[in-house]
């Protein structure tokens, strides 16, 4: 059922005032897009939060939009929703965490922790995660750092106050969470639930159509972008799948290894990057599943070099185990590229032109690639310093409002 509220209309209800025909039309659009099943003749309800003042029109627009000439909405709502919403799908996919572990998050110094190592700031939040009764750290970026506290501003603006409330949790195992507190995601003094998430999600990937290989739409959920994390640790990162399991607060290497299975593209893929390298044979289970003792002994040997934060080449090392690339930190996605270091990616551009010209003198034919790999990785990255600056100019962009009296 769509629930109707003749003070507020919400996107929810746009079945409402609509002839058969046109509700049979957007009902297949919405199909297309991954909302609702091909099965069911309900009319799915892509944007209903459930949550006042979270993709909710006011009672004043809803009273005077058809007296103005062109649409009258209100900004705030959808842009409550699409900040939530940016949060979430940054924690999702750089931390692997589960929707109750999101929920979690909130604005008190047990739950997220700043920690200063060597002149650099460290970051990670703490929260209980599934089948357990005691909190554990999940690291995050300094660019998740940002948008928590985009996320953060913005309460204290919508409450007009310098703290935000705290209010109950509404999810899963409530028990565990008696106090209330200042949960980051809330709004209308209520923390936000399952349902409500993942329609500012949805608000903000409207349009962008995600399928399988079979052309099944899909619709984006916290379980969907875990998978993806997993995947993209374990089969394109190498990463054991012990450690991966620790950073999914995982107990069962096994539901690890059921998470990060290979897709068919990946599977492609590795065996066609195979047919290259056939003369360089690799003990696959050696690689992935090794003992503990022998963890141990890498960690011991690693534990001077690598470690959480540390600065590499173009950026910031974030793993907080041991090196998943033995060192090779052009091109590993467990780094940060920084804006304040764009000069050394600069230089390796110029030494990969180098070694190319003088290996291809020499006739290695092998190193010539490394070479060319090396420059690959350095645009690549340079690439997305370039975002990163962009998006901090965003951060600080403040339009320029002009009224006509």
């Amino acid at each position: 059922m769509v629930r109707r509220d003749n003070s507020r209309r919400h996107t929810g209800s746009w079945s409402q005032n609509a002839t058969k025909e046109e509700i049979k039309l957007k009902r297949t659009l919405l199909k297309s897009w991954g909302y609702g099943s091909e099965e069911s003749e309900e009319n799915p309800i892509p944007f209903w939060s459930g949550h006042k003042g979270i993709l909710y029109q006011s009672t004043f627009v809803s009273l005077h939009k058809d007296k103005v000439e062109g649409i009258l909405f209100d900004v705030e709502p959808i842009y409550v929703a699409c900040t939530f919403a940016l949060l979430a799908i940054d924690v999702f996919t750089t931390t692997g965490a589960r929707l109750n572990e999101l929920l979690q998050i909130n604005s008190t110094r047990e739950c997220i922790q700043i920690k200063k190592v060597k002149e650099k700031l460290h970051y990670s939040f703490r929260a209980i995660p599934k089948g357990r009764d005691k909190v554990e750290e999940f690291y995050i970026s300094k660019q998740t750092m940002e948008y928590i506290q985009i996320v953060l501003r913005m309460l204290k603006e919508h409450y007009q106050s310098d703290k935000i409330p705290s209010v109950e949790y509404r999810y899963s195992r409530r028990h565990l969470f008696p106090e209330p507190k200042p949960y980051y995601f809330q709004y209308q003094n209520k923390a936000m639930k399952h349902t409500c998430l993942y329609s500012c999600i949805k608000f903000l990937l409207h349009a962008m159509r995600f399928e399988t290989q079979e052309g099944t739409p899909v619709t984006v959920k916290s379980h969907l972008l875990r998978h993806a994390f997993a995947t993209e640790a374990v089969q394109r990162q190498k990463i054991p799948l012990d450690i991966v399991a620790k950073v999914l607060h995982q107990r069962d290497v096994n539901v690890t290894s059921y998470y990060s299975a290979p897709t068919p593209t990946q599977i492609a893929q590795a065996v066609g990057e195979l047919h290259d390298v056939i003369a360089s044979y690799v003990d696959i289970d050696e690689a992935i599943l090794r003992s503990p003792e022998e963890l141990q002994r890498e960690l011991d040997d690693h534990n001077s070099k690598v470690g959480v934060f540390n600065k590499v080449l173009g950026g910031s090392c974030v793993t907080d185990y041991i090196c998943p690339t033995k060192m090779a930190c052009l091109g590993c996605k467990a780094k940060i590229p920084e804006p304040e270091q764009e000069h050394e990616l600069h230089e390796v551009i110029k030494l990969s032109k180098d070694m190319e010209e003088r290996f291809t003198k020499m006739g290695l034919d092998v190193e010539v690639k490394k070479a060319k790999e090396m420059r690959k990785q350095a645009r690549i990255e340079l690439k997305e310093i370039e975002l990163i600056k962009q998006h901090r100019e965003e951060l600080h962009y403040e339009p320029i409002i002009r009224t006509n009296k």
